[in-house]
């Protein structure tokens, strides 16, 4: 194929607002083979779904998969379907309007690095292994984010904006802001702002999610990847396009991963324990 598709999955409490997210992946200004959307059959979270699926935008594909491998739905069934051929799988969240030159970049950076996974949004933090004060393996250069909180401009953009909506009524949007001030390698990626990467990046591991791991997809992917020799490249800084996308508002309701709690575990100890793991059984991340 030698192209790129494009994968992502959802939820039924999103159906009926995938149509934004969607336009925007099929109106990306280099134009995917395939946008597909992978669904699973039954769902853990929602025992209750009557199967009714979403109406989609022409030259979306739906799929329907047996396993619900949960937010990993978005990538392993594109991992099976596309095995073993020449292309790059683009994946990403249900939950934002993508800017039109996202794989765009992402793509120009695969060009460079044809054996990395390309990201726009890092992890870059992940604590020591047990019993050690500090970490020693990293790979360089690092990317170096710019934090939001000492942001002036992106502030007084945000307040200007929030005025206006009081005074029209209208909605209020955040603006797009830089996120990466210089481009570089992270510990993992997010997938909610895209990642590019390869079927072969992944060995047969990856399908078998421990359930520790199951709501902390990202981790789990990129600790698989990196461990099989395909670290995360963050790409961004001044060169770029501002690549953030705009959030929907199901993006911090109760239908969030971030937003829930699995087996009394929450997001952050699930990170943790999933790091912890590919700590000790494959030496990464120390």
């Amino acid at each position: 194929m030698g192209g790129y598709v494009i994968t992502l999955s959802s939820i039924p409490p999103r159906f009926s607002g995938l149509h934004l997210t969607l336009e925007s992946l099929l109106s990306q200004t280099v134009r995917p083979e395939r946008v597909i959307l992978y669904l699973s059959r039954h769902y853990r979270r929602f025992p209750d779904w009557d199967g009714a699926l979403p109406e989609v935008p022409e030259g979306v594909e739906i799929r329907l998969v047996e396993e619900d491998y949960g937010p990993a739905t978005k990538l392993l069934p594109a991992l099976k379907e596309f095995a073993g051929q020449d292309v790059d799988i683009l994946f990403c969240d249900d939950d934002q309007v993508y800017r039109p030159w996202m794989a765009e970049r992402l793509l120009a950076a695969r060009a460079q690095r044809p054996l990395e996974c390309i990201a726009i949004s890092p992890m870059d933090d992940f604590l020591p292994p047990e019993g050690r004060a500090r970490r020693t393996a990293f790979t360089h250069p690092k990317v170096i984010r710019l934090r939001i909180n000492p942001n002036v401009p992106f502030h007084l953009h945000c307040a200007g904006r929030w005025v206006a909506s009081r005074m029209t009524g209208r909605p209020y949007v955040q603006p797009g802001r830089r996120t990466i001030l210089r481009p570089g390698y992270a510990d993992a990626f997010e997938g909610w702002m895209g990642v590019l990467v390869r079927p072969e990046f992944f060995p047969q591991e990856v399908f078998d999610i421990p359930d520790f791991a199951w709501p902390v997809d990202d981790v789990w992917f990129s600790g698989q990847a990196m461990r099989n020799g395909h670290p995360t490249w963050i790409i961004g800084g001044a060169e770029e396009p501002i690549l953030i996308p705009q959030k929907q508002a199901w993006h911090v309701n109760e239908t969030a991963l971030h937003q829930q709690v699995f087996g009394g575990v929450g997001r952050d100890d699930s990170n943790v324990t999933t790091v912890r793991f590919f700590q000790d059984r494959y030496g990464i991340w120390r």
